[in-house]
C-alpha cells in the first residue's frame, strides 16, 4: 500500500507538534505551594485548631460599631459537607433560650457570626495568597479575608503594624469588592483602597481573591484581573510596614461603619463560603512561619 508523502509529512508534523505541546505542558510548574486549606470534611466539622483559633465576643468592641457576636459554634462556622467552610450570620432572637446567653447582656448584638485567625499559629511573609470564596448579599453584611501585622518591636499594634485587606465586600452593593492597605498615616477611612467592579452581581458564584506580595510592593487580583497596586514609593512619605510577617483572618461582620452603619435586620441568615485557600511562593519569595 502506498502512503502519500504529503500525508506522512503531515502526520509526522502533527506528532512533533503533539510532542512539543506535551513537553511544554510537562515543563510548566506552579510556584511552590507553602500551605493550603481545603474544606472537604463532613458537614458540621470545625476548622483545624492546628492553624486557626477563634476571636469571640461582641463586635462593638472591634472598633467599627459592628452588631454581631462572634462564637465558635458549628452553626456559625463549620464545613457544609460540599467542600466549603461556611461562616454563617444568624439573626438573634431574644425570646429564644439558646440566644439569651448573648442577648441578655449584649443589647447591641443583632446577629451571631464567627471570626477565625491564624494568630499565634501561622504567619505569612511575602508570596501569593489566594482564596476561592462566595460572598453574601444583604445590607450590612460584611465578609472579609484579610491580614494583620504580627506585633513586633518596630510597631505597637494597629495601624502601625499594618493591615492587608485582600477582600472586603459591602452586602448592600453586589457589584464590587474592595482591597485595601492600612498603615500609619493611611488607615481607617484614609486607607489605600482598590475596587473591583463587575457588570453582573458577584454574589451568586465563587470568585478568586488574591494578593501578590513582594518586598516593597503589593498587588491585588480578582479572578486573575489586576485590581490595584501599591509600593513603598506610592505610600511615601508614610511608612511602608509590609516587609514583615502577617497573620490571616476570615470573618463575617454585620452592620458597622464600612457599610455606612446600615443593617437590614429582616435578614435571618447570611452565608460566607470559602472553598479553598492557598499560599505559594512568588518569584522565590514566601515564608510560612509556624509557632
Amino acid at each position: 500500500m502506498k502512503i502519500s508523502h504529503r500525508i506522512l509529512a503531515s502526520t509526522l508534523g502533527l506528532a512533533l507538534v503533539s510532542l512539543t505541546i506535551t513537553q511544554s505542558a510537562s515543563a510548566i510548574t506552579l510556584p511552590k505551594l507553602l500551605w493550603s486549606q481545603s474544606f472537604n470534611e463532613k458537614v458540621g466539622t470545625k476548622v483545624s485548631t492546628k492553624f486557626w483559633s477563634y476571636d469571640l465576643g461582641n463586635g462593638m468592641g472591634w472598633g467599627n460599631q459592628e452588631r454581631e457576636y462572634y462564637t465558635n459554634k458549628a452553626e456559625n462556622i463549620s464545613m457544609d459537607g460540599k467542600g466549603n467552610l461556611v461562616i454563617t450570620a444568624l439573626k438573634l432572637d431574644p425570646d429564644n433560650p439558646k440566644d439569651q446567653y448573648i442577648t441578655n447582656w449584649c443589647g447591641d448584638c443583632v446577629y451571631s457570626s464567627a471570626k477565625i485567625v491564624t494568630r499565634g499559629k501561622l504567619a505569612f511573609k511575602y508570596g501569593s495568597i489566594s482564596a476561592r470564596m462566595q460572598v453574601p448579599e444583604g445590607v450590612g453584611m460584611w465578609p472579609a479575608f484579610w491580614l494583620l501585622g504580627v506585633p513586633r518591636s518596630t510597631c505597637d499594634g494597629w495601624p502601625s503594624c499594618g493591615e492587608i485587606d485582600i477582600m472586603e465586600m459591602r452586602g448592600s452593593d453586589v457589584y464590587h469588592t474592595v482591597s485595601t492597605l492600612h498603615g500609619p498615616g493611611y488607615s481607617g477611612g484614609g486607607g489605600l483602597s482598590s475596587y473591583f467592579f463587575t457588570a453582573d452581581p458577584i454574589t451568586p458564584g465563587f470568585h478568586n481573591y488574591r494578593v501578590d506580595w513582594l518586598p516593597n510592593s503589593i498587588k491585588f487580583y480578582v479572578d486573575n484581573e489586576l485590581v490595584g497596586a501599591q509600593t513603598k514609593t506610592s505610600v511615601a512619605p508614610n511608612d511602608w510596614v509590609f516587609n514583615a510577617p502577617f497573620y490571616m483572618i476570615l470573618n463575617l461582620a454585620t452592620g458597622g461603619n464600612f457599610d455606612a452603619g446600615a443593617l437590614d435586620e429582616s435578614i435571618q441568615k447570611a452565608e460566607f463560603k470559602i472553598d479553598s485557600i492557598s499560599y505559594r511562593q512568588l518569584r522565590g519569595y514566601g515564608q510560612l512561619i509556624r509557632y
